[in-house]
């Protein structure tokens, strides 16, 4: 995916600074994530490298959080002196977010789709950068990966997985997107609406590291606690646990972006966010009771 987005880039897109160093580090999540797949990090040195590409993004691409935006009506909040601490620890998060989620076939590049699609429809030919184009050729791989990953032809395609080289990258360059055209002079969104296009990977990593931490346990030691794991542990199949999952996604991204084109208001977009959030985790407080639900929902639609 990385391979075909960046060749293609070269001939579809203007060249700029700012795009050679987000290849960069781009290259780098690749490379990585790639030697993290055959000889498993330590969890220490891919935080390093996470940290890097984002000073890349900060410093190279010009691209960081400024402001929260009017999320509590009293105001812009301006980051300030914390600008690039909290980007660093934004863009680490969400790399590991989408990392994390990448369990069953399908669900991190599902997710992934879903949002860039949604971050395509808002910029459109807003921003004279390329960043359509770069959105398109992402959609592209994304829906070229997706059919060899669920192996929808099995007679024509292989079946490939995207391992932590992809899901690393896609982590990466959506929060740079996010990032990009969220804040200062290329704002065409609120940042609020960035916490709806990734409403599922941001809510599952916050909610599985409280657990882990709670537990006395690293929040990057693996287990079996994420959102697709509790639905298959009520005995959702993998297939419907990636349709739950999926749709769910679809909606939230989609209220987000209802909310950034009609109402316009951090403040209002924050609170709805809010009441989703702690909608997410009353499920997961009782998400065997209502995963059982969902499960006999599926049986009675067939």
């Amino acid at each position: 995916m990385f391979a075909t987005t960046a060749l293609a880039a070269l001939f579809f897109v203007p060249a700029s600074s700012e795009m050679g160093f987000l290849l960069a580090a781009c290259a780098l999540l690749t490379m990585t994530g790639s030697i993290d797949d055959r000889y498993d990090l330590h969890y220490q040195l891919r935080l390093g490298v996470q940290a890097l590409s984002a000073c890349l993004m900060i410093w190279g691409a010009n691209t960081s959080l400024l402001s929260f935006g009017d999320i509590f009506g009293f105001g812009d909040i301006k980051l300030g002196f914390l600008s690039i601490p909290i980007t660093i620890v934004a863009v680490i998060g969400m790399i590991n977010a989408f990392n994390m989620i990448d369990g069953i076939d399908g669900l991190s590049g599902g997710l992934s789709l879903i949002t860039v699609t949604a971050l395509y429809f808002l910029i459109g030919d807003r921003i004279a950068d390329g960043a359509s184009n770069i959105l398109l050729l992402m959609i592209g791989a994304l829906t070229a990966y997706l059919i060899m990953n669920l192996h929808i032809f099995p007679k024509w395609t292989p079946k490939i997985f995207m391992g932590d080289a992809g899901s690393m990258v896609l982590g990466f360059t959506i929060t740079a997107f996010l990032i990009r055209y969220s804040q200062g002079i290329k704002e065409i969104m609120m940042p609020v609406t960035g916490l709806w296009l990734v409403a599922v990977p941001l809510m599952d990593i916050f909610v599985t590291c409280i657990r882990r931490i709670r537990h006395g346990r690293s929040p990057f030691h693996p287990d079996r606690t994420h959102v697709h794991h509790i639905f298959m542990k009520a005995g959702l199949s993998r297939r419907n646990t990636l349709l739950v999952i999926l749709a769910f996604h679809s909606i939230a991204v989609t209220i987000g972006v209802v909310l950034e084109t009609t109402i316009h208001s951090d403040y209002i977009s924050f609170i709805f966010f809010a009441v989703l959030f702690f909608a997410y985790l009353e499920f997961i407080k009782h998400s065997f009771k209502a995963s059982k639900w969902i499960k006999r929902t599926f049986r009675k639609t067939r």
